[in-house]
């Protein structure tokens, strides 16, 4: 059995959750949820004032959504990576934080969770409907870390409720902004992801086991860090350069950077998942980036995720990482 702990962006993977696009109702819309493609902001907003059933809306592009997402967890089994699946909600779930934001979605559990070295943290996600995913992953998650005397289980203060869903006070601090590279942690922060007051609780919960916060600011409404960059291996990085406020943070600042376009950040180039060091999974529509991994060592390994990232993510935000050594 696989260490619990994660420590780098792009050592060996052994041991992760996927999620699921089972039963996947997406909210009414609302401000946080501007990211969406334009097609699937209309339907929410003509579904008027309840949830979207997604495989009823979109019978064809859930079915592809669902094949490419039990695709990817074939492909970390073929590799030798453990994979956990989440259950199902209970009715109880479902209904949970329904008078703030209605909907309920399984489908990204790396955001409203995430493990920091020996750290699972339950998190403060913005949008409303998300933050009830923690149950059904604490099913999965808490007996590897009961079983681990050196892990460590936190839930950090959950945001005010609030109306718009996504706004007030937060604190909001989500997963897809989170990208770690051994003692430094970067989190993205902007107008739809995490804000100062989410930043400021995990540097003092972490600043004790000597890890350095480092913030990174996003330009416009964008969602996540893991959008605009991902860490390839110690001094190699991906990145959209004009979505940071303040360009790479110090600790990055002399990284080599493989720069790619707003078209190629907007399809999720940098949500891949590295399986380690040398193989890094995306979408063979990007050859350009794929031909510019080969140039630097790194292997691609294509991986169909144009369905998941209908939705607003990729690979990696459908992948929870509980296990992946450190770089």
């Amino acid at each position: 059995m696989a260490r619990f702990g994660a420590y780098s962006e792009f050592g060996k993977l052994r041991e992760v959750v996927v999620g699921s696009a089972q039963d996947l109702h997406l909210p009414p819309f609302g401000k946080d949820l501007s990211h969406y493609n334009d097609d699937l902001r209309k339907a929410l907003v003509d579904n008027g004032n309840k949830p979207l059933d997604v495989s009823a809306a979109f019978p064809d592009l859930h079915k592809r959504t669902v094949e490419q997402i039990e695709n990817v967890a074939a492909t970390y089994k073929d590799a030798g990576i453990k994979v956990h699946r989440p259950r199902a909600f209970t009715h109880e779930e479902r209904i949970h934080l329904g008078v703030l934001q209605e909907g309920w979605s399984q489908l990204y559990p790396a955001d409203p969770v995430f493990v920091i070295g020996k750290h699972y943290m339950e998190i403060s996600i913005r949008r409303a409907y998300r933050r009830k995913e923690a149950f059904p992953l604490r099913e999965v998650v808490l007996p590897i870390v009961n079983a681990d005397a050196e892990a460590h289980y936190v839930a950090m203060p959950q945001s005010a409720p609030w109306t718009p869903s996504g706004e007030g006070p937060g604190p909001f601090l989500e997963g897809g902004d989170l990208l770690i590279n051994g003692q430094d942690v970067f989190v993205g922060q902007g107008e739809l992801c995490s804000d100062q007051a989410g930043l400021d609780w995990l540097k003092r919960y972490l600043e004790r086991w000597d890890y350095k916060v480092h913030p990174v600011p996003i330009n416009g409404p964008i969602l996540h860090a893991l959008g605009i960059m991902c860490l390839l291996r110690e001094g190699l990085l991906m990145a959209h350069m004009p979505a940071l406020v303040e360009g790479l943070p110090e600790p990055l600042k002399n990284w080599d950077v493989i720069e790619i376009t707003e078209d190629e950040m907007k399809g999720h180039a940098t949500v891949g998942v590295s399986l380690d060091q040398q193989r890094y999974m995306i979408d063979p529509r990007f050859g350009r980036i794929m031909d510019l991994l080969h140039k630097h060592g790194i292997e691609p390994v294509p991986t169909q995720c144009d369905a998941i990232g209908y939705w607003g993510g990729a690979i990696r935000c459908i992948t929870l990482p509980l296990a992946r050594d450190p770089a």
